[in-house]
């Protein structure tokens, strides 16, 4: 099992309406082709369903020891991942990323503490490498 999360992605550029889990969808006419109409983005509470049913998909992985794939180890990347595997310790996780190292623009210092981290926590880290989904030798490699 894989879910992609495409760290630092906020417009979805393969969506009609660039959609994107990281921003209501706030367009009455955006809502009917997007990946949830059933849920009124426009009003808290509807931003407050759409969470919880991604926590309940979140968690079913979680359930089954998924495998975890972030795609950006930059600060929203290493967040997001520091953040699964605190609130879902059974997922399988690695990030990687095409710099040399996890959070590109601080200090290398900054940078090593934070891998330690996540070294410590059981979370796999792939530097210098670009993704490449059409790449079956991509997968094998991480």
């Amino acid at each position: 099992d894989y879910c992609m999360v495409a760290a630092g992605c906020n417009f979805g550029v393969f969506h009609k309406w660039g959609e994107s889990l990281w921003f209501p969808t706030i367009h009455e006419v955006a809502r009917p082709e997007g990946s949830w109409p059933h849920i009124d983005e426009r009003f808290l509470e509807g931003r407050r369903r759409h969470i919880l049913e991604e926590y309940a998909a979140i968690q079913k992985l979680n359930d089954k020891s998924a495998t975890i794939l972030v795609v950006g180890a930059g600060f929203i990347g290493v967040e997001w991942i520091t953040e699964l595997e605190h609130f879902f310790p059974n997922l399988k996780l690695t990030i990687i990323d095409a710099l040399p190292q996890c959070l590109g623009p601080l200090p290398e210092r900054a940078a090593a503490y934070c891998s330690r981290y996540m070294q410590r926590k059981g979370i796999k880290e792939f530097y210098n490498l670009k993704y490449n989904a059409k790449d079956p030798e991509f997968y094998k490699g991480i």
